[in-house]
């Protein structure tokens, strides 16, 4: 399957953009669907997003304050290795399994996926999960706070990150979020990897552009960006409870 992939610019490499690229959202908000498909059904052209986010509804289930923990330490950090740690001997328990026997001559018919995945994909995927898993209604008033692109910056309190890129991405996603809180119910609402997901992150891109800082540049493709946006959501209801 081929991949949607983005490089953006500055801001005024792009040209001048609408302030909201959609309609104003539903204000009795929206809750992510359960999925219908069991969690177990992958295959070998199975999406890794598609893989990682039936991985991360297995561990939250088994895991939950583990991956609470997770989610709360600042991206890059010591305490995101260490909060990591609390659930990762978990992680292959909750892989898909895969059944073999069509591919080849395999002798062993079902076995574990293999995959390779960074921090910042798995905390977006174990965002989704929580959200999905407790029929969170994820309020539009929510989800315009990130409008200015420094939402997620602040959730942390000034923590430092030793990852700069990773907070800068997810500062580019808080402000895609506001920009776009009407469009967060459609995306969800598609399956990861697919090809409406792309469809939905490209309805997005007219806002992207006012996302950018002058002078910096972002890559990123839309399974990335989901995953930037699940966390920054997760992260914005966290502080309406909080407050």
């Amino acid at each position: 399957m081929s991949r949607l992939s983005f490089c953006i610019g500055a801001l005024s490499a792009l040209g001048g953009v609408a302030a909201h690229a959609q309609m104003l959202p539903n204000p009795m908000g929206f809750t992510i669907g359960q999925e219908q498909r069991d969690w177990r059904t992958v295959g070998p052209d199975t999406p890794a997003q598609l893989t990682l986010m039936r991985t991360a509804e297995c561990l939250v289930r088994k895991r939950d304050g583990e991956t609470t923990a997770y989610l709360a330490a600042a991206p890059g950090s010591d305490a995101e290795q260490v909060a990591y740690a609390g659930f990762s001997g978990q992680i292959n328990d909750c892989m898909p399994q895969i059944d073999f026997s069509a591919i080849g001559n395999a002798r062993r018919a079902h076995g574990t996926l293999t995959m390779r995945f960074e921090n910042s994909a798995l905390r977006g995927a174990l965002a989704e999960a929580k959200l999905r898993r407790d029929k969170t209604l994820i309020q539009p008033a929510a989800l315009a706070i990130g409008d200015d692109g420094m939402f997620a910056a602040e959730r942390f309190h000034g923590q430092r990150s030793a990852d700069v890129a990773r907070s800068f991405a997810l500062g580019f996603a808080g402000c895609v979020m506001g920009n776009n809180s009407s469009a967060m119910a459609g995306l969800f609402a598609t399956e990861p990897g697919s090809e409406d997901e792309k469809s939905a992150i490209v309805a997005m891109a007219p806002s992207f552009g006012q996302c950018v800082l002058e002078g910096q540049q972002l890559k990123l493709d839309a399974p990335t960006l989901r995953n930037q946006l699940a966390e920054t959501v997760y992260y914005s209801i966290m502080g309406s409870k909080d407050a």
